[in-house]
């Protein structure tokens, strides 16, 4: 199925063999048109999901049940070592959010969370050594997220798919979305989410609206700005589109725009300058050349129709 708006990006992926899977756009609020490959299917969106969980995180500090310097410490007590260190004391939701847990080795990211012997991944995470204070570097770790998700379940004493489903999902159109879960039942947060393509536009079109969907909001404009704005130096090092800066849960692109990431390249980019949403599945480790491609065939066709 191919869109005209996304022919070029369509010839441009299947000539470099790139391994995408579906596209789809948004602009000024309308459905633009969806380029696939692969059956209409929910797709899975590694750590995509981790904007959802910001978002769900936003929404509780707007009803006063969460704040950003709230420590971690405070939510799980009794699943504390019994001799906490004071990084452990000290590491705090806006920490998490930033991805600066204080530890160089991440602890739950895909290959590793079938190898932890606990079944409470709370206790695990919370045992595991420090290798400098919360805050001073960005360390990207899946873990992170899940402590927020583990958060919000003990604030709302609800798990986040089912916090989410009433106050973001059923909003967004979303009808039974799946969200794995860890051997306590909790939900993965960082990664897990499986979602439609088309699905991804509304999340966007949120975010671009400053917390607002269909007249109604569903999350503060401030959070938001927050955590789609840069809150931390990322690795230099890295490509082009993954050195400009990490917000609460959410990428800096190079062009001033910004995006939701998971890994083999699903992306939900957020271009407000052209007013426009673009999602991305796809089964690839050349998540770069996806992104050029999106910048060099559906951009500059975004800026004519703005």
């Amino acid at each position: 199925m191919r869109n005209e708006l996304l022919q070029s990006f369509a010839s441009f992926v299947e000539e470099k063999q790139l391994g995408v899977h579906a596209a789809a756009v948004m602009q000024h609020g309308a459905f633009l048109g969806e380029y696939r490959v692969v059956p209409d299917e929910p797709h899975i969106l590694h750590s995509l999901t981790k904007s959802y969980t910001s978002v769900e995180v936003g929404m509780l500090i707007g009803e006063g049940r969460l704040a950003l310097d709230d420590r971690i410490a405070s939510f799980f007590p009794e699943l504390l070592p019994a001799h906490p260190s004071r990084e452990l004391l000290a590491l705090s939701v806006r920490d998490l959010l930033r991805m600066a847990p204080g530890r160089d080795q991440p602890s739950m990211m895909a290959n590793q969370r079938g190898l932890i012997e606990d079944k409470n991944w709370v206790r695990y995470y919370l045992s595991k050594p420090f290798d400098r204070m919360p805050g001073e570097r960005f360390s990207y770790d899946t873990g992170c997220t899940y402590i927020l998700s583990a958060v919000v379940q003990q604030v709302s004493g609800e798990t986040t798919l089912d916090f989410l489903t009433p106050r973001l999902f059923e909003p967004l159109g979303i009808e039974k979305p799946y969200w794995e879960t860890c051997p306590m039942g909790r939900s993965l947060g960082g990664a897990g989410l499986f979602l439609r393509t088309k699905e991804l536009l509304p999340f966007g079109q949120l975010c671009l609206q400053h917390g607002i969907y269909n007249g109604k909001r569903l999350v503060s404009a401030d959070y938001l700005a927050q955590a789609t704005s840069k809150q931390i130096d990322t690795q230099p090092d890295a490509p082009k589109d993954s050195r400009c800066g990490y917000g609460y849960q959410f990428w800096m692109c190079h062009n001033g725009t910004y995006r939701a990431d998971g890994a083999y390249a699903q992306f939900l980019i957020v271009d407000e300058e052209n007013d426009a949403v673009i999602a991305v599945n796809s089964k690839s480790d050349r998540g770069q050349e996806i992104l050029d491609a999106v910048w060099e065939t559906v951009t500059p066709l975004l800026a004519e129709r703005r």
